[in-house]
């Protein structure tokens, strides 16, 4: 070892630790704003050896390891946690790519080197959720950054700000479109108009608080940057009506000259006079163009905010405090525009909120990952788990730094398959409201010990799981159906099989949230009642039906709403599915919501004599449903007191009723709902055996409110199907289809 090795490890070693500290949470001083490096290493950073300023450090760094057992003392001390920041920008910038900055120009290498004595400002940039690997670009804007207001008595004020925009331009879902559109957006402009607006007090109070991957969600609008000068002045809110700023704009499809948004010229006569937030407030919009507004307009004060995509729609999110995001124009829910951890809100953002939730946590947390790189690097995978295991007993959600933790276990060998389950237990006690973080994090995991364990470990481990999926607050945006496939392919036997769809319908029917629990019923229709096993669906949820009244996971009982729309969606499932029992199983479990009075019989018409009404034991498939539908009361066409369906617009809607058994047919009452009934005119109605050939039986041009057929002599029936025959797409909805026999 040379001398300068000797003197540096010598100087690391020097610096006290304070044994009363518990080692398991040290008291971690903040890094310093400035630090002194050894001679050696400052040597190499002047003569802009990148290369060799990493060995040295690698060298320099485990040496200090070597003699100091504790990886936790090494990290209290000032002096090693500023080198290790070094090592880390390195390895994740790459020392050619550092190179390329600092040889731009002599502004650029002073930069650099102010940088690399910064170690506050380093651990800000390598702590801000997504940084370039191997990529000069978020140095580089730093560096521009740096040399138009770096030498400012308050820059480190602005730091924060400085890192947020090296981070969003470079890397993540914005950097390309920003990118694409640089000559409006340009992150030292936008630097400058965020400090000033700061300093002229025109920003929320907390963004000069806000963390650099924070800043992600101020500054990373993909519009021009004139625009925030624009919306800070001209659209002015309340903190927490920023989530009704969309609608300062008009929602319209075409513009002055008749130009639809959907094409290429709507904003074309204005595009260079304008900013694009002042073009939307003037010539209005659509979805798109309205939720871009509003999530420019609470950005451009100093608020977290993103778009979201929705299936036909878009909308947006608006940050109203840490933790909490609020929906403008439909949001939160769908695919963010702007992400850290996975795209897909809610799961995404409560992830990202809880990783980063404590500041010192996280920045703990990211120093014990460069230490974990560190020792990967240097060939002892053992000292590296330990350390990833550190960093995550600072944030045990980390989705980046779990991976890498479970990679070298993996590479490692060795676990047993109980040493696995007894590790994924452990790591899934901290998942509680992050459900399907949980699931994408084990995955691969679980399939280390899922075969080797008896059947009911297994679906004690499935409960497990899905009782913190159910802890999870979630939407119609985040997929469950990916989590049981995945889940059912270890299922070896009916028994079992049977045993995990009873363990996850009455997981998510007590949650207080439906959604999991509809998309389970739908789940379970399609993977047990299309493939013949109907009995299987139907026992299981005639069992989980009688739990209904009980509390959950989440401690109070199911939200009736979210109760509803659940079984709506299963029942219209079990239609398509063409599954009497299931059908019969879900109405039947739902009865609770229908209002109607089965012992009543609104129909007025006189029913022949010797007519014999068909018990409601067969099933009704509509053509399709809609937000007025009400799957529940389906059944309910089939009885005297009448029901409720309600199609899309369709330019020939359908009602298809299945029977149990087959039939000779007396005749049909057909009835309509009450209110826009002149929207049924044209109308049909046939039969058939076999549900495919169709033979007509009766037809108008001008269904009255209550329709009675009479059948032919002779006709068998066992599908009636009663459809509207529209000359433009309409609405259908039917109060009754009641099959008489003979």
């Amino acid at each position: 070892m040379n001398i300068s090795h000797l003197l540096l490890c010598t100087a690391l070693l020097a610096a006290p630790v304070c044994m009363a500290q518990d080692l398991t949470e040290p008291e971690t001083e903040a890094p310093s704003a400035a630090s002194q490096l050894p001679a050696p290493l400052a040597q190499k950073i002047a003569a802009g050896d990148f290369a060799g300023l990493q060995t040295e450090l690698r060298s320099s760094l485990l040496k200090a390891g070597e003699q100091t057992k504790s990886e936790q003392k090494l990290l209290q001390d000032k002096q090693y946690r500023h080198l290790l920041d070094i090592h880390e920008l390195l390895r994740v910038t790459g020392p050619d790519n550092v190179k390329a900055v600092f040889s731009k120009s002599p502004q650029d290498a002073a930069f650099i080197k102010a940088f690399l004595q910064d170690p506050a400002w380093m651990e800000l940039y390598l702590g801000a959720g997504l940084i370039p690997e191997n990529s000069p670009e978020g140095l580089q804007i730093l560096s521009d950054i740096w040399k138009a207001d770096g030498r400012s008595a308050d820059f480190r004020d602005y730091q924060p700000l400085a890192t947020g925009l090296a981070s969003v331009f470079s890397t993540g879902p914005m950097a390309g479109k920003l990118k694409t559109n640089s000559a409006n957006s340009n992150p030292v402009r936008r630097y400058q108009i965020f400090k000033k607006l700061h300093q002229e007090n025109k920003l929320h109070p907390g963004f000069i608080k806000l963390r650099p991957w924070e800043m992600r969600f101020v500054v990373g609008h993909t519009w021009d940057d004139k625009s925030y000068e624009w919306s800070n002045e001209h659209v002015n809110l309340p903190w927490r009506r920023y989530t009704d700023a969309c609608w300062a704009a008009p929602y319209t499809g075409n513009n002055f000259f008749g130009d639809t948004i959907q094409g290429p010229l709507f904003y074309v006569p204005w595009r260079d006079v304008n900013t694009s937030a002042e073009n939307t407030q003037v010539i209005g919009g659509v979805c798109g163009g309205l939720s871009y507004f509003g999530t420019m307009a609470a950005q451009a004060h100093g608020i977290p905010a993103y778009p979201v995509g929705q299936p036909g729609h878009c909308a947006y999110a608006v940050r109203v405090k840490r933790g909490e995001w609020k929906g403008g124009f439909g949001g939160p829910d769908g695919g963010m525009h702007n992400h850290i951890f996975g795209g897909q809100a809610p799961t995404s953002y409560l992830l990202m909120e809880n990783v980063f939730a404590d500041n010192a946590k996280a920045d703990q947390a990211y120093l014990w990952a460069a230490q974990a790189r560190l020792d990967e690097a240097a060939g002892n995978k053992d000292k590296a788990i330990q350390a990833w295991g550190e960093a995550l007993k600072q944030t045990p959600l980390h989705p980046f730094f779990r991976t890498e933790l479970q990679r070298l276990l993996m590479e490692k060998e060795g676990m047993q398959p109980i040493d696995w389950y007894v590790y994924a237990k452990d790591a899934l006690s901290h998942y509680k409201g992050n459900g399907f973080a949980a699931f994408d994090a084990l995955k691969d995991v679980q399939n280390k010990f899922l075969m080797d364990i008896p059947s009911e470990d297994r679906i004690a481990w499935f409960r497990d799981l899905h009782e913190t999926i159910a802890t999870t607050p979630t939407s119609w945006a985040v997929k469950f159906q990916p989590v049981l496939d995945s889940q059912s392919a270890f299922l070896t036997n009916p028994q079992e099989k049977a045993a995990y769809l009873e363990t996850v319908l009455s997981t998510h029917l007590k949650t207080g949230d439906g959604t999991n629990f509809g998309q389970a019923l739908e789940w379970a229709v399609k993977t047990f009642v299309e493939n013949g096993q109907a009995d299987v669906f139907s026992n299981a949820f005639a069992k989980v039906a009688q739990q209904t009244g009980e509390a959950g996971a989440s401690g109070k009982a199911p939200d009736p709403k979210k109760l509803k729309e659940a079984y709506g969606k299963a029942i219209y499932a079990t239609e398509m599915a063409r599954s009497i029992p299931a059908f019969q199983t879900l109405s039947k479990a739902a009865a609770s919501f229908s209002d109607a009075d089965t012992s009543a019989n609104t129909v007025n018409a006189a029913i022949p004599q010797g007519w014999k009404l068909v018990p409601a034991d067969g099933m009704v498939r509509c053509s399709t449903t809609c937000q007025w539908d009400s799957p529940w009361d389906h059944i309910n066409l089939l009885r005297p007191c009448g029901g409720s369906q309600h199609t899309d617009k369709e330019a020939n809607p359908n009602v298809i009723v299945e029977l149990k058994n087959g039939v000779d047919l007396a005749g049909l009452v057909v009835t309509k709902r009450n209110g826009n009934e002149d929207r049924m005119k044209k109308m049909e109605v046939s039969t058939s055996t076999d549900g495919a050939t169709w033979f007509p039986l009766a037809a108008t041009e001008n269904m009255p409110k209550e329709w009675v057929i009479t059948a032919p002599e002779g006709t068998k029936a066992k599908w009636i199907k009663v459809e509207a025959k529209n000359a433009q797409p309409e609405f259908m909805h039917l109060r009754h289809i009641l099959v008489y026999e003979k």
